[in-house]
């Protein structure tokens, strides 16, 4: 369904084997073409918890824009998700995360191949769960906390949200700087 968000026309959403509902590719997709573009509201962290309690589908397809931040559907009911928020996890991803809201191809990928994105280049504080993706490097429970490690920060540079990049860049500017050692000499005399 065509909503607040933009789907690439070579994509569609289809059956999937790795949960329910997936986005395929339709012909093939260029490596740097975009995707999708998310669109939505910005959901506060206390507005996600209450919206996800009266419909709990809600929690699981927002997208983390900042700390405590989130990019949902407009419509946060029980009404048909936007296609876009049907693109499902995989721990070895064809598609990542530009900026905060852009979708991008990888690699290349071919037609028919479910278009996915590692999760965990995106969320800080994700709710857990058990991963399906079925790829030989699966981590088994997304959490969110991931992007810590520095394997997973290699494999994804590039890839990760504007503000998860951040914190990237702010925690390798603090371990840059070096302790000033102070020594305090006294002469002899």
């Amino acid at each position: 369904m065509k909503g607040h968000s933009h789907l690439s026309p070579k994509c569609r959403v289809e059956k999937s084997a790795i949960h329910s509902r997936g986005v395929f590719a339709q012909e093939t997709i260029a490596r740097g073409e975009i995707i999708a573009l998310w669109g939505g509201i910005v959901y506060s962290l206390e507005e996600t918890t209450q919206l996800a309690k009266k419909y709990p589908h809600f929690e699981t397809h927002t997208v983390s824009i900042h700390k405590d931040f989130y990019l949902g559907p407009i419509t946060p009911s029980k009404a048909p998700l936007d296609d876009t928020e049907m693109m499902n996890h995989s721990c070895e991803p064809n598609a990542g995360i530009k900026g905060q809201i852009a979708v991008v191809a990888r690699r290349l990928i071919r037609r028919g191949e479910e278009v996915c994105f590692d999760y965990d280049t995106t969320e800080i504080s994700a709710v857990p769960f058990l991963c399906r993706c079925g790829a030989p490097s699966c981590r088994r429970r997304i959490d969110g906390s991931a992007w810590k490690d520095q394997h997973f920060r290699t494999r994804n540079r590039g890839y990760f949200s504007w503000y998860i990049q951040e914190l990237i860049r702010k925690e390798r500017t603090a371990q840059r700087k070096l302790p000033v050692r102070v020594s305090v000499f006294q002469e002899a005399a």
